[in-house]
């Protein structure tokens, strides 16, 4: 905000790593660091688990269109540059993995297959002020369905309980809750114009016999749900 006030050239975030990494580098010794990422990609990791950066400093840089270099306070070396256009992107579909473990699913089970049931459930939460993620909704078979979605851990409780609450209004058959799960996600501006990008990662998972109990997409990243004991090695492979 200030670099943005004073019209500075550019505003240097000293952290205690050299940059912006493919990964988090005390979890996968073979990250590398980035020497350039857009502000989406870096506003999606941020956003998806990344430490390196708060999210609204990025959306702040963005805004205003102000240049972000996150270097070490220690090392001296150059650092990661934040911007609006980078060089070289279609040679690289991916910049970067994030991991967050603080989620939690929930899945209302056996939902009456009607119009306005999603806006009922998600109409409530949002009321609640509690933010929801993933969302998944299966076909409807015998006359129900399931929808599945994914919170922050600290709401799941309090999810839960809501929905109970108004069981009736909903009509759903039980809930199954769990927290023992994380969000793995790959970013990449280039991934819009390159088709193939998640059956890699999904390949790359199978291939460490990690399976995947959700998924969702954007122009630039694909999210998958994992359990929690295989989120490090999913950063990995």
């Amino acid at each position: 905000a200030l670099a943005a006030v004073l019209r500075a050239d550019k505003c240097q975030i000293y952290t205690d790593v050299d940059g912006v990494f493919t990964a988090d580098p005390n979890k996968v010794p073979s990250a590398r660091k980035i020497d350039a990422i857009t502000y989406d990609e870096m506003l999606e990791l941020a956003t998806l688990g990344a430490k390196v950066l708060h999210n609204r400093s990025v959306e702040m840089a963005k805004r205003y269109h102000v240049n972000l270099e996150v270097l070490s306070s220690f090392t001296g070396h150059p650092g990661t540059i934040v911007k609006e256009v980078v060089k070289k992107m279609e040679k690289s579909h991916v910049s970067g993995v994030a991991k967050d473990k603080d989620v939690a699913r929930l899945a209302l089970v056996a939902l009456e297959n009607r119009p306005g049931v999603a806006f009922k459930v998600f109409s409530l939460l949002a009321n609640a002020k509690i933010n929801v993620d993933i969302i998944l909704q299966s076909i409807g078979r015998h006359n129900t369905k399931d929808i599945s979605f994914t919170v922050g851990k600290q709401d799941m409780e309090r999810t839960k309980k809501l929905l109970e609450d108004h069981v009736e209004l909903l009509g759903f058959d039980h809930i199954d809750v769990s927290d023992r799960i994380a969000k793995i996600s790959i970013v990449g501006a280039g991934m819009v114009h390159n088709p193939g990008v998640a059956a890699k990662m999904f390949e790359a998972l199978y291939n460490a016999g990690i399976n995947i109990n959700m998924i969702s997409t954007s122009e630039i990243k694909v999210s998958v749900l994992v359990d929690l004991a295989d989120a490090d090695r999913a950063v990995q492979v």
